[in-house]
């Protein structure tokens, strides 16, 4: 199950989702999300093509997704060094 609500931060969503499906087809949007999975704290995207996350059922992951522009300017590393990517943010 997905769900989603604003943030007190402007330009950002936070979202949640638990693994009900093995795989799930994430579509590109332009944004860059900081997600804890796992026990892990990544930094996603932006995308350029539809990735599958594979989540074990019952899993819970939570995210802050950022509009475009926010966090390269957060983080301090542009946009293109993710693309396509899912880092741990150590």
């Amino acid at each position: 199950m997905y769900s989603e609500r604003a943030s007190r931060i402007a330009g950002s969503t936070l979202w949640a989702s638990t693994g009900d499906a093995a795989t799930t087809r994430v579509l590109p949007d332009g944004c860059m999300d900081l997600i804890w999975w796992s026990g892990q704290l990544l930094v996603a995207g932006p995308d350029t093509r539809a990735f599958l996350a594979r989540q074990e059922p019952s899993t819970l992951v939570t995210g802050l997704r950022l509009a475009p522009g926010i966090a390269p300017t957060v983080l301090g590393i542009p946009a293109d060094e993710f693309r396509d990517q899912r880092v741990d943010l150590t």
